[in-house]
């Protein structure tokens, strides 16, 4: 890529700049666990220094020792692989060899990174900041966090230390000390920590005692490689000219003036997996946009949207790469995209076991054939599809009218509210039936002569001469007021009595406004009951939700066929250049394997062809997937190379390992949940900041803020409003397990569709949520974690009632935010053998949240550990990680039960917790019992649990179906739903639904979703629905309860 690379020049580019910073933060925040031997018979990795040149800023006696200078020459002869840091204090490690030897390891607890001058190999290295690193070697030894995570550990320490708090002032290395050794008392510090004045009487090599002593050390290591690859890449991009990344997904989000302009699109969705709208939406949109951005909530079916992403790109003849941090996530994908038909059309590339797939692939695809029944198969199959994707289209078309007429009635009807209580309802009703057009002319003549009588109404001629004219006028009111008698009677109104004269003009005045009222108000309920009659004569929306259904699995079946046609074609789609190179390829693949199973380098000319067809065989394969730190080397280093980049996980991905992977794509869509697992790094925020400080990037680009925030987080300010889509379907839990975090994390956003027939629910109909009230005390077992035991043992107790006592079938998982606690349970566990044994067969997992993300149970338990003897640090980690609460309650299918002491969890003053306790609370108030079908419950609506959501028409139409003989069960449980008024008539079941909640509301899409999941998941158990609009109940009652009785007689399923 040398003619891609700018000039020396151009080294201050806002993309060299954000590729240096990146550099910088990689760099600081590698896994830094420092351990060297104190002892080794060859050379030792360190040197103890006699002073700290921290304290008195003078790094030049850094190197006056003969072992430090003897370090330095290692690190100058190999700079590229080897790394200098200057540690303070120094912890001694000891460990046991298998022969029962000890030996110690040197481990500075604070570092500071020494670097070399790029520019002037002569000069000795310095110090490159003043805030220090945290050695996690140390932290893995001494966690004090429960969680067990040493990042999590570094995170809450550099916060104690100082370390993120942007507006104070860093403190030195003696205050930095001193409050290590406060909020650490408990560390096994072995000599008093005095900076100014170091230990040196013993040397570190001849102590024989583990802990931290006051000691400063130089340490050579070696560099932290796993990031080798991504660090060259963005080497690579920081001399990259800007005409040849402007156009890449990555020069659109470095771009200062995007163009958000989307591809035109005409080509119809494939949908080889059933889509709801959103995940229609987003796959959509993430082939026409230049950024797409999808949160994807708990069993919001994210995968769905990228297996229909991946396989509709294919489709268009798009290139699309999918990336993830996470090895899960690509494995996931990668099996449900290739599962979709007799051959995959996902590259999987990294470690050498998919290579061997990949060769695999490409001797099956070179050796597939194509008959001309292949292609007409697929061209068929095209048109039909055309055929169904348009009687959709219709359906939905339809459903938006329905929608949009019945918000016009309820207008109208608001507005005619007036009048019907002003007349009255039976002249109302009368009034719908009226023909207007024959008594308009006449009303309208009548009032038009009134009206005359008016002086205001009169001519200059007319007041001149109306002493001469008057008696004409009165004459002619007075006949057409004979002929209109019948007319006014309809208005409800009557003329009056007295002829006109001068004596009685104000009376017929007054009478000519009351006429003129009831004009408008005969037209205005006229309007009314015209809309009313089409919205009584339009598909039902049962019915066109049913269409929609079965048109739904009519696509699908479409799309399997479609997908497979165009699978069996694919070989018709390499010319014979395509084949010869992919022949090769393969044969180089195998080579490439056989070399690395007798472990031996392959051919250097092998290894230089190897890589030199893999850019050019790329166009002939549509679908790659990579993790995002296994690019290099794989994935051909070139702009937009790809027409799509899909990064997963992006919630829980930096920005760094992203950019080379926008580089090499048009387009991006980035998908994650920021309510999920977040980024972690260990940089402090205020190192984080003087480095973005160092690049020139603190003004306007703390977005790009390596330290706070993740991939997912950048993209979302980045993307334009429309193109940042919520999948809210949720299909996992039961509702009173999503029903929290899905109302205190994701503002009630999410709606149940979750099919009850797949989960299995709790013998003897425990309830669903549940808390076990356990009062233990939380201790600190060897001075780390955090552990309570006595609510271990009720978990383990509880496992073993349902599991041994009742026979529970389940899945079981058992999950606790600390470390310790998680361990103690898995070893209860194993104590009981013959649980243990049981728990083999049933997908049994204790542990901590992070090993759950992205799996689920049928059941969970929850450990929170939160009791008597919490200590601050232990609740300031549960305080700032509601992200963790939030994965390890939604992992639940089924049920989800808590164990732990409910008034600590309820006064912790830990928000989440508080409230999710308080939730189950309320629950346990609402777990009522369904009413009995087939009980005749009487003439007046019965009481229920729920009847604060019972409207008046839910009660009216009850009455009246009683009244008429039809018996009828109020707000009847069906699966997670509640019945208006449930009918039975022998096997069969009617689902009858009053608008009543919703009147007098304007409906839209988001209560028409909500509708059709309902209506689609009562089908499925058998029920019929038939849906009333409030209007109909008002004005056709009797119509309504001929169509139930229809129902029952099975004269009409509708």
């Amino acid at each position: 890529m040398n003619d891609q690379l700018h000039d020396e020049g151009q080294d201050n580019s806002l993309m060299a700049r954000v590729c240096q910073y990146y550099l910088d933060c990689i760099k600081q925040d590698a896994d830094v666990g420092i351990s060297v031997y104190a002892t080794n018979k060859y050379s030792l990795d360190y040197c103890s220094l006699d002073s700290l040149p921290l304290i008195d800023d003078n790094e030049a006696t850094l190197f006056q020792d003969e072992a430090a200078r003897a370090l330095l020459t290692r690190l100058l002869k190999d700079r590229n692989k080897l790394k200098l840091y200057l540690g303070y204090p120094t912890r001694l490690k000891a460990i046991q060899s298998k022969k029962g030897e000890t030996f110690f390891k040197v481990e500075p607890v604070l570092l500071f990174p020494l670097e070399l001058d790029a520019t002037d190999h002569n000069a000795s290295p310095t110090i490159d900041s003043d805030i220090p690193q945290l050695n996690f070697e140390v932290l893995r030894s001494l966690i004090t966090i429960g969680s067990g995570n040493f990042i999590d550990e570094a995170i809450q320490l550099s916060e104690e230390l100082g370390f993120n708090n942007q507006e104070l002032e860093l403190p030195g290395i003696d205050e930095i000390c001193s409050k290590l050794k406060s909020v650490r008392s408990h560390w096994d510090w072995r000599e008093e920590i005095d900076p100014h004045n170091l230990s040196s009487d013993i040397p570190l090599s001849r102590l024989n005692k583990q802990g931290i002593y006051n000691r400063a050390v130089l340490v050579l290591v070696e560099g932290f490689r796993y990031t080798q690859g991504l660090e060259t890449e963005l080497t690579e991009l920081s001399k990259v000219n800007e005409n040849n990344y402007k156009d890449t997904s990555l020069g659109f989000w470095l771009s200062e003036e995007q163009s958000h302009e989307e591809t035109l699109d005409q080509q119809p969705l494939l949908e080889v997996l059933p889509l709801n709208n959103e995940q229609r939406q987003a796959v959509t949109q993430g082939l026409t946009s230049r950024l797409t951005v999808i949160t994807g909530p708990p069993g919001t079916g994210k995968s769905q949207v990228v297996t229909s992403l991946l396989a509709n790109a294919a489709w268009r003849g798009m290139k699309v790469l999918f990336a993830s941090k996470n090895n899960k996530a690509v494995d996931v994908v990668e099996t449900r995209v290739n599962a979709l038909g007799p051959r995959p059309i996902l590259v999987r590339v990294g470690a050498n076991k998919y290579q061997e797939e990949f060769s695999k692939y490409l001797i099956s695809l070179l050796a597939a054939t194509t008959t001309d029944e292949d292609q007409a198969n697929y061209d068929d199959q095209m048109n039909k599809h055309l055929i169904l994707r348009k009687r959709f289209e219709s359906i939905d078309a339809a459903v938006e009218q329905v929608m949009e007429l019945r918000n016009k009635v309820d207008q109208a009807e608001q507005q005619v509210e007036h009048v019907r209580t002003d007349i009255g309802d039976d002249l109302f009703q009368q009034w719908r039936y009226l023909d207007i057009r024959d008594i308009a002319p006449a009303l309208i003549t009548y009032r038009k002569e009134v009206n005359k009588l008016n002086p205001k109404n009169r001519s200059l001629f007319t007041r001149l001469f109306w002493g001469m004219i008057k008696s004409k006028h009165y004459l002619k009111l007075c006949a057409i007021a004979k002929e209109s008698i019948p007319h006014l009677s309809a208005l409800g109104i009557d003329a009056p009595t007295a002829e006109p004269s001068d004596e009685t003009i104000k009376e017929w005045l007054q009478f000519g406004e009351r006429l003129s009222n009831r004009i408008e108000y005969l037209g205005a309920v006229k309007d009314y009951f015209i809309l009313y009659n089409r919205l009584q004569f339009s598909d039902s929306l049962e019915e066109l939700s049913r269409k929609r259904s079965e048109l739904l699995n009519d696509l699908a079946d479409s799309s399997e066929k479609l997908w497979r046609y165009w699978l069996l074609l694919q070989p018709s789609r390499l010319t014979s250049a395509d084949r010869k190179l992919l022949s090769e390829y393969s044969a180089l693949v195998q080579v490439m394997l056989s070399s690395s199973e007798k472990n031996n380098i392959a051919d250097r000319q092998v290894r230089q062809r190897y890589n030199s067809l893999r850019p050019r065989i790329a166009h002939i394969l549509s679908c790659w997937a990579v993790t995002s730190l296994s690019a290099r080397g794989r994935i051909p280093f070139e702009p937009n190379f790809f027409d799509l980049v899909v990064i997963d996980e992006a919630s829980q991905c930096d920005i760094a390992s992203a950019l080379p992977l926008l580089y090499r794509a048009k387009s991006a869509v980035i998908i994650g949940d920021p309510k999920q697992l977040k980024h972690i790094s260990s940089i402090a925020q205020k190192q984080d900041f003087l480095l973005l400080t160092k690049h020139n990037m603190s003004d306007g680009y703390a977005s790009w803020l390596y330290s706070v925030q993740s991939l997912f987080d950048l993209a979302s300010s980045l993307c334009e409003r429309q193109n940042i889509i919520l999948l809210r379907d949720h299909h996992r839990s039961h509702k009173d397990i999503i029903g929290f975090s899905n109302e205190f994390f994701y503002e009630g956003r999410l709606r149940v569709a979750t099919n009850y027939n797949k989960l299995k629910p709790m013998p003897r109909n425990e309830p669903i949520v549940r808390w076990c009230d356990v009062k233990g005390k939380v201790e600190r077992p060897f001075g780390q974690g955090a552990l309570n035991l006595l609510e271990a043992r009720s978990v383990v107790r509880e496992i073993e009632r349902l599991v041994l006592e009742q026979e529970y079938q389940g899945s079981i998982g058992v999950v606790s935010p600390f470390r310790a606690q998680a361990n103690k349970i898995r070893e209860l566990v194993e104590q009981n053998k013959v649980l243990a044994r049981r728990l083999d067969d049933i997908e049994f997992l204790a542990d901590t949240v992070h090993r759950f993300q992205g799996d689920e149970r049928d059941l969970m338990i929850f450990s929170p550990v939160v009791s008597v003897g919490l200590d601050d640090k232990q609740r300031w980690f549960l305080q700032n990680n509601f992200n963790l609460f939030n994965v390890a309650i939604t992992r639940a299918r089924s049920a989800l039960v808590v164990v732990g002491d409910q008034s600590a969890a309820s006064n912790s003053g830990i928000d989440y917790l508080e409230k999710f306790a308080e939730y189950i609370d309320k629950l346990g108030d609402t777990n009522v019992s369904d009413i009995e079908e087939h009980v005749d419950h009487g003439p007046e609506y019965p009481k229920v649990s729920a009847q604060a959501t019972v409207s008046d028409w839910e009660k009216v139409f009850y009455r009246a179906l009683y009244r008429a003989g039809v018996r009828s069960t109020p707000q009847f449980g069906v699966d997670q739903y509640h019945l208006d008024l449930a009918v039975f008539s022998d096997s069969r079941k009617l689902d009858v639904e009053i608008d009543g909640e919703r009147y007098h509301r304007n409906w839209d899409g988001e209560l028409c979703r909500r509708d059709q999941i309902r209506n689609q998941r009562l089908m499925e158990l058998g029920w019929d629905v038939m849906r009333f609009w409030v209007y109909q109940i008002r004005e056709d009652i009797s119509d309504c309860i001929t169509k139930v009785k229809k129902w029952i007689n099975n004269q009409d399923n509708s």
